[in-house]
């Protein structure tokens, strides 16, 4: 969506488990302003953490399949996410790189999750008032349970996009790559609208059950956690999956316009 990121001299550059990571000074940039803090700058720097480490993992779940798979796949983290370079495989070969990112974020989620539990059971206080550790879990179970399922809606290029066309190829016949962009058209737009629906109602953009987050006692107040805590800005999701509508309905016009 925004493009390969260029080399610049201000990249860190490191490896991990054989793969080759590249990150780009403006995902720092990207991430600073995701969750500024301008009260707080030790909330800025947990945030970015936790940023890094989300979108670490989920592109490493593309890149080490991809290796495994036999192409050399570097992870490159730029604006508002990364990407792991790739190559066109089998089909099922493609949908199982695009979905072990997907993949590799919900096991953080869960990793993050039981952690979540075992301090509400054995630490509680590390999670009330202005408490780092339980800011750095509202963080990762944003980033790897609401982000990852923002990441698999059927629109390109997200990875549910990428999911779905590679599907389409296999079975959507002739007019597979129409199918493709009609179905982004379609989720995105659907996505963006129940944007519009929770900024008129004020509704939790992803309903979450109560029953999932922890209850527990700190002296003598009851604390509750909840799925508000978590979830992502309404506009955001207008403006991101309304741009990502746009982009699907003018590439829809102009296949059209070739024919």
């Amino acid at each position: 969506m925004f493009g390969m990121a260029g080399e610049t001299e201000f990249d860190l550059r490191f490896e991990l488990l054989g793969v080759p990571i590249r990150v780009h000074p403006v995902f720092w940039i990207s991430s600073i302003w995701i969750v500024w803090d301008g009260d707080d700058p030790r909330r800025v720097f947990v945030g970015v953490l936790c940023i890094f480490v989300s979108v670490l993992v989920h592109e490493m779940g593309h890149g080490l399949l991809s290796r495994r798979y036999g192409y050399p796949s570097e992870i490159v983290l730029y604006i508002l996410g990364g990407y792991a370079t790739a190559t066109r495989f089998s089909t099922w070969k493609n949908v199982k790189v695009s979905a072990a990112g997907p993949a590799a974020g919900f096991l953080l989620f869960l990793l993050t999750y039981i952690t979540l539990l075992l301090l509400a059971a054995s630490n509680p206080e590390s999670l009330i008032g202005d408490s780092m550790i339980g800011y750095a879990i509202k963080m990762m179970l944003f980033a790897n349970l609401i982000v990852t399922l923002m990441n698999l809606v059927p629109c390109v290029p997200l990875d549910g996009g990428r999911i779905a066309e590679s599907l389409m190829n296999l079975y959507g016949g002739p007019q597979s790559m129409e199918r493709t962009i009609q179905l982004g058209i379609v989720a995105s737009g659907l996505v963006a609208l129940r944007g519009i629906y929770c900024i008129n109602t004020g509704a939790d953009y992803v309903p979450l059950p109560q029953f999932l987050f922890p209850s527990f006692r700190v002296g003598d107040m009851i604390y509750t956690w909840s799925g508000s805590g978590i979830q992502p800005a309404p506009r955001f999701m207008v403006i991101f999956f309304g741009f990502l509508c746009a982009q699907q309905v003018i590439a829809y016009n102009e296949i059209k316009g070739r024919r």
